[in-house]
């Protein structure tokens, strides 16, 4: 397998339309999904993609002429999506709702930012000419009464937040120490983006709604998705690296008050997710012992002795770092997480299908924990027959300058897995 270093980044998402559409530095290029069905030997019938992010898979699936299915925990997540598969959005109705949104902005411009109650995260993000611009908005867009075009210019006053914020919104955090040149202009930076992407609509092959995404969580069953309805997944689970995916979203989440704290962010986000940063738990709930009586430990036996080991070697190294995360609980936490996934897209893969995963290795507080092999033996505790790896790329070079840094080789990889 010939494999681009690139297909694990979104570099490649940033200059395709539709997938241009969120900034989500965080995910995988669409050509991967590409490159798995053009090798195919025949077309599949429809694709499963249990974590769809900012939907890379369903979009490409989509423009393909493919049916796809996906899961996504994220409420924001699901409307960016939904957003980014609707392609029948017509000019006229378009038009419409734009001179309306624009009129409501007009007559409400003399209101007090204050009357806005705009939450203080925001309030150190945007000049208030600017907060007042896109809080006008989104409030002009609720009154659209038209969900499609509501979850359009949602998603167009998204990429607005990125563009007019005084300090760059990146993944995984906001980057306080730098200042963007063409900060504000709200207003404006929505009309143009909005009219790019009805731009971006012309140039998709057709206008055929092909996919559907669930608010949802992977590690259950989806009723709504029969066994053996999919014959190919492709996707890239949350990394075992500590990305807190709540709090990445957080700009947005608060904007559209979806939440409001950290609680809200914990409560309706991270409770939701699989668990890859250590603010998803609390350290006190979890005993070793009572842990490895649960059904993926004793699916997985053997493996567990390996992961106990690895569970006692990064709690001894992290007494003597400095924050003493407890990267070792949160391993066991991923792990059983990843099995319980893996159970449902067992479920939803029709027989002699593959699964396509894009992961990458990890080594907290210097430990190596082979997390692409780890993945691949807790698959075959499922069913799952023989697995395989292939190397993307290494990673987390940019960090080996870093003062405590680990100088322990990683690598991004793909494992395929056979149903």
């Amino acid at each position: 397998m010939i494999i681009d270093t690139n297909i694990g980044s979104a570099k490649d998402n940033m200059r395709s339309a539709i997938h241009n559409w969120y900034k989500f530095t965080a995910g995988f290029s669409y050509k991967f999904v590409d490159f798995i069905v053009d090798d195919m030997d025949t077309i599949p019938n429809c694709i499963y993609e249990p974590f769809a992010g900012c939907g890379t898979t369903l979009v490409a699936a989509q423009k393909k002429g493919i049916l796809s299915i996906g899961n996504e925990s994220q409420k924001l997540m699901c409307d960016v999506i939904n957003a980014k598969l609707n392609w029948d959005i017509n000019v006229d109705t378009y038009n419409k709702c734009m001179h309306q949104i624009l009129h409501y902005v007009e007559m409400h411009n003399n209101i007090d930012v204050l009357d806005l109650h705009c939450h203080e995260l925001l309030e150190g993000l945007y000049d208030k000419a600017t907060l007042k611009e896109l809080y006008l908005i989104r409030d002009a867009i609720r009154l659209l009464n038209n969900e499609k075009y509501e979850l359009f210019f949602n998603l167009a006053i998204s990429q607005t937040l990125h563009k007019s914020a005084i300090h760059p919104i990146a993944v995984p955090y906001i980057v306080r120490s730098k200042k963007q040149v063409n900060c504000g202009n709200a207003l404006d930076k929505f009309q143009s983006i909005a009219k790019q992407m009805l731009e971006d609509l012309r140039s998709v092959p057709h206008n055929n709604r092909l996919a559907q995404v669930y608010n949802a969580d992977s590690r259950k069953k989806n009723n709504y998705i029969s066994d053996s309805s999919c014959d190919l997944c492709i996707t890239s689970p949350p990394y075992l690296n500590n990305l807190d995916y709540g709090e990445v979203s957080k700009v947005h989440t608060h904007f559209f008050e979806l939440t409001n704290n950290w609680r809200d962010i914990t409560e309706k986000v991270r409770h939701n997710l699989v668990t890859g940063a250590t603010t998803h738990y609390k350290d006190a709930d979890f005993d070793i012992e009572t842990f490895c009586t649960s059904e993926f430990a004793a699916s997985n036996q053997l493996l567990m002795q390996e992961l106990k080991n690895l569970f006692y070697n990064i709690l001894k190294n992290s007494k003597e770092r400095k924050g003493k995360k407890s990267f070792h609980i949160l391993m066991m936490h991923y792990f059983e997480d990843m099995y319980y996934v893996l159970k449902e897209m067992y479920r939803v893969l029709k027989p002699n299908s593959k699964a396509y995963l894009i992961l990458g290795d990890s080594a907290p507080y210097g430990v190596y924990v082979p997390t692409t092999r780890i993945i691949g033996q807790i698959s075959q505790s499922l069913g799952f027959g023989d697995y395989e790896i292939y190397k993307i790329r290494e990673r987390g070079n940019k960090w080996k300058n870093l003062k405590n840094r680990h100088s322990v080789e990683l690598s991004e990889n793909i494992l395929i897995l056979s149903r």
